[in-house]
């Protein structure tokens, strides 16, 4: 059974999301430091169900969920989208245009946390 709560990346009262059928095989927790010194914490989650990236976006924890992409590994979440390939990676907003500078840039990882 896997469960998304809220506390993994922060102590919160958030309720806790149980989904009986989805089962984690495997989860990997990163650092990324983005342009502006930026610390970006990422948690990605692979599941029976497909990919997840669990990270704060404006103020709160958001569950990304991996799409097709021809490079790299893209995942959104609404009207944001985080893409990373290799050890590097950006954080966008779609509703800003298609020529619009992400929101967080120029991320690399720097270490697993």
């Amino acid at each position: 059974m896997a469960a998304f709560p809220g506390a993994t990346l922060a102590k919160t009262s958030l309720p806790v999301l149980t989904l009986p059928d989805v089962k984690i095989q495997s989860q990997q927790r990163l650092i990324y430091r983005c342009a502006g010194d930026v610390r970006l914490p990422v948690r990605y989650l692979n599941t029976n169900a497909g990919a997840f990236a669990y990270l704060p976006v404006a103020g709160k924890r958001q569950l990304f969920v991996s799409v097709v992409a021809a490079s790299g590994v893209k995942y959104v979440a609404g009207r944001y989208v985080w893409w990373n390939k290799g050890k590097e990676g950006f954080l966008a907003d779609e509703t800003l245009g298609e020529d619009a500078e992400p929101i967080l840039k120029d991320c690399k990882q720097i270490e697993n946390w």
